[in-house]
Parts: C-alpha cells; sequence; structure tokens
C-alpha cells in the first residue's frame, strides 16, 4: 500500500484555477523531506497549509461529522502510536522520533484529535494525554534523540497548538474540509539556535497563525482562522508576517531559554528534514502547500 498520494481538489474557481493538489498522508506512513539547506542554518521558518479528512479506499474528501466532542485517538503507547510534526535530524537509519535509530527530533507530540462543534479556546487541537486528558487542547512538544527526550513542555492553545480543520458542515461551516472555502488551516512554526556549537545549545521555538487578531484560537472563530486559499504566495505572506500573529515562546520571552539540542560537551547537529508522521488509524492530513524559509 502507498504511504500516501496526491490528489486534486476542486475548489473555488477564483483560487488557483479551480484546482488544489493535496498530499494525503495514510495512517502509519511519514513525510519526510530534507532541507536545502541541511544544517546550515539559525533562524528558519516552517509553513504550511493542512486540513483533516476520515480515510477511506481512496481520495474521499469526508470530514469528521460531529455535534460534540469527537475524539480520534492514535493509540499512544508505543512511538508509532503518536502523531509528529517537526523538523528531524537525517540519520544512517531513518526511524520515528524515540526510537533508538532516531538521530534527533524537534517539535509536536500528540496522540490524539479533538474535534468539538462547541466554542473554546481549547476546542479542535491535537491533544496528548499526558496532559490532562484529551478534551483539554493540551498537547506535547519535544526535543529528542534516540529514545531520550531532552526536553519536553506543555504545547497549550496560549503558546500555539495549532487549529486542526476537519468537521463537517453540519457541525462547523467555518471549517470544513469538505468545503470549497475555509477548507484548511495554516501552521507557522519558528526555530532558531541559541549558542550555537557550544555546550549550551538550544533551539527555541514559536508557533504562528493565520489573522491578525488575537482572539481566542476555538471553533468559534475559525471562520477567520480557516483559509481559502492555499496557493504558495498566499504561504510566502503568511511566513513573511502579512495577517500572521505569533504566539508566545514556547518557554519564555527571553532569548536565552530554549529547547535542550546538546551532547553536553558540544551542540549537536541541527535538524536537517522537515518531518510529519500519521499515526490516526481512521484520519489523514491533507498538507496543501508547504515551505521553509531562511533568515539568517
Amino acid at each position: 500500500m502507498a504511504g500516501g498520494f496526491i490528489f486534486e481538489k476542486t475548489i473555488d474557481t477564483a483560487f488557483q484555477g479551480g484546482k488544489d493538489k493535496c498530499l494525503l498522508i495514510e495512517p502509519n506512513y511519514a513525510y519526510q523531506v530534507p532541507l536545502s539547506f541541511g544544517s546550515n542554518w539559525n533562524d528558519i521558518k516552517v509553513g504550511l497549509f493542512i486540513s483533516f479528512v476520515t480515510t477511506g479506499d481512496g481520495n474521499e474528501n469526508v470530514a469528521a461529522s460531529t455535534t460534540t466532542t469527537t475524539d480520534y485517538s492514535a493509540g499512544g503507547t508505543t512511538p508509532d502510536t503518536f502523531n509528529y510534526y517537526g523538523l528531524v535530524k537525517e540519520g544512517a537509519s531513518n526511524s520515528l522520533p524515540l526510537t533508538s535509530d532516531s538521530s534527533g527530533f524537534i517539535g509536536m507530540q500528540s496522540d490524539h484529535a479533538q474535534f468539538d462543534a462547541n466554542a473554546g479556546a481549547n476546542r479542535n487541537k491535537f491533544t496528548h494525554s499526558d496532559f490532562g486528558g484529551v478534551a483539554l487542547g493540551d498537547n506535547r512538544f519535544i526535543s529528542s534523540s534516540g529514545t531520550t527526550v531532552f526536553e519536553e513542555k506543555e504545547f497549550t492553545e496560549g503558546l500555539g497548538n495549532f487549529n486542526i480543520v476537519g468537521q463537517a458542515q453540519t457541525s462547523s461551516t467555518n471549517a470544513d474540509p469538505e468545503e470549497d472555502q475555509r477548507y484548511f488551516a495554516y501552521w507557522g512554526a519558528r526555530y532558531q539556535v541559541i549558542d550555537k556549537g557550544l555546550a549550551t545549545q538550544k533551539i527555541r521555538f514559536t508557533a504562528s497563525y493565520s489573522d491578525a487578531t488575537n482572539t481566542p484560537h476555538g471553533n468559534s472563530t475559525l471562520g477567520t482562522r480557516a483559509l481559502s486559499d492555499p496557493s504558495t504566495g498566499n504561504l510566502i505572506s503568511l511566513m513573511n508576517g502579512i495577517s500572521e500573529t505569533s504566539f508566545s515562546n514556547m518557554h519564555t520571552s527571553d532569548n536565552t531559554l530554549g529547547f535542550e539540542w546538546n551532547d553536553g560537551v558540544a551542540g549537536a547537529v541541527l535538524p536537517d528534514s522537515l518531518f510529519f508522521y500519521n499515526a490516526f488509524p481512521n484520519m489523514r492530513p491533507r498538507i496543501h502547500t508547504w515551505a521553509v524559509k531562511k533568515i539568517s
């Protein structure tokens, strides 16, 4: 079975000639692609347009139908039953984060996706059951190498836990991947190296979202957070700060703090690849467009 495929979806004719090509990632498959500049960076920004649909035999464009909380579980007991999104260090034997062959990962780890028709800042997020249960919208962000977690932090809506678009129109007219409009969300992620090459080397992380208003991040405001134009130009505009708002830094506004990325003697080699792994047996992410910007 293929791990994913690209399909073409008809959208509003005002955008890209009415066509949108999406990468659909099947359950228990990863998408990994090297950065063009490898590990040679100090400050980069990753952005993607993403939505979620249910599984099927082909390119079904079906959302989660819910009027209350619907919890999609990935399992969450072994590394292959968690979802991951972030950066990895490519190794001689590429493997999932938190396995012995992993050369390094920094990013998001989750074991549930919560779709909820109710409003609230903690709704419609990836979640991690270690942080208060699946209904609170709290996720996990880690830096790791092999099976060792260097550092972890709770990834709350106040720090940037990303919106997930995947509800049927009967539940939310503002965030439906079956629609021609408002059918995906923007996930922005900035990584900045601190004390590069030193034993104190860290990577600072900041998340960002579309829309310049500082309103709650839940279903009631998905109309302003769900998007309709999946073009590269629109993605680049957001990554350049146009109609984009950053969340709080994952640790603090203090630039000296970040996630550990060293071996205690020197800075570890920086991540060099984008990584996304889908552990949901009944949901599939659709990546509409993605890009990486090297700031320095």
